[in-house]
């Protein structure tokens, strides 16, 4: 497993993400259709056999569930387990990132983790209703009250991160990073700035959605209308967009350079992302254990290569 510094914090290049702990991400109709308890704590066991030690989770994972299944399992695991986990959650998707709210979440999202202090804790979505700069300095005495080490922003935009960033006294202690979506299908940021905005300002990128929703496992055909009942369904409001024609030749194209390179298009999916040069960490959201080591193992199996990784490569990003 590579590890690489988030926030002067190693994590490995691969983190487990938990939005299906207990239900299918923040979605309250979809809740109790994700992995079970037991579901849960099997991938979390096979994740730190792999040398993955970051988890990411938010409050508003099936309410709360997502976070209280990962407590479970720290509780059980012995203690010595913490210091070898990082935790990940996010805050603001409902209710805001006023301060109040903020400090309210905190304590119920360490209530149900079962710890008393979180590694990282990212503000979820921007707030029309709170200024920035409100929001860092909220996120500043966290890290004071010594209930957070490290902060980031995530669903945020280039000119997010260069009001946030701005120079200041000192900076934002414990700010460091942005969480987005990112994948071959979906390279937006490359265009938008925000890459441009993390390397002026320093921050450092951990994508997620690395397989676009599933678009990019090959299941699909992306032809005709989405599938009722698969996840993709269930997720219409955040995968819609990538149901495509220009996608679907785009996903044939990908399935045939894998099967070059005896990757799976998942595989490859990730390869790529685990050799993109801003990349931090990936949020991998595997269904199962073998999946989970199977993902792991093709995309750290396949050596570095540089005319591979450029053709897959937005042009924005080549050089």
């Amino acid at each position: 497993m590579i590890y690489r510094k988030l926030g002067g914090i190693d994590v490995s290049v691969f983190a487990l993400g938990a939005a299906n702990f207990g239900g299918i991400g923040s979605s309250r109709k979809l809740l109790g259709q994700g992995e079970s308890e037991a579901e849960a704590h099997a991938l979390l066991d096979r994740a730190v056999a792999l040398g993955i030690n970051l988890i990411d989770t938010a409050s508003t994972y099936a309410d709360g569930a997502s976070e209280a299944i990962i407590g479970a399992w720290l509780s059980s695991r012995g203690a010595s387990l913490r210091d070898r986990v990082l935790i990940s959650s996010k805050v603001g998707l409902r209710g805001g990132l006023g301060r109040k709210h903020v400090f309210a979440e905190v304590d119920r999202s360490l209530a149900r983790l079962r710890v008393d202090t979180l590694d990282f804790y990212l503000a979820h979505v921007p707030d029309p209703a709170t200024p920035w700069d409100d929001v860092l300095e909220t996120f500043q005495s966290l890290v004071r009250a010594g209930k957070v080490r490290r902060f980031g922003l995530s669903n945020v935009t280039a000119s997010d991160l260069w009001r946030c960033a701005a120079p200041r006294s000192g900076g934002p202690v414990g700010f460091g990073w942005v969480q987005n979506r990112f994948n071959l299908l979906e390279q937006d940021d490359a265009q938008n700035g925000v890459l441009e905005a993390c390397a002026n300002l320093g921050l450092q990128y951990t994508p997620y959605s690395p397989l676009a929703g599933g678009l990019l496992s090959g299941r699909y055909s992306i032809a005709g209308d989405i599938p009722e009942g698969t996840r993709i369904g269930q997720r219409r409001d955040l995968y819609s967009k990538a149901w495509t024609p220009e996608n679907a030749a785009r996903v044939e194209q990908l399935k045939a350079t894998a099967a070059a390179h005896s990757l799976s298009p998942s595989g490859l999916a990730t390869w790529w992302l685990a050799h993109c040069p801003f990349v931090t960490s990936i949020l991998v959201g595997a269904r199962s254990p073998d999946q989970l080591e199977q993902l792991v193992t093709e995309a750290s199996g396949l050596p570095a290569n540089d005319d591979l990784w450029r053709s897959l490569a937005a042009p924005s990003i080549q050089e």
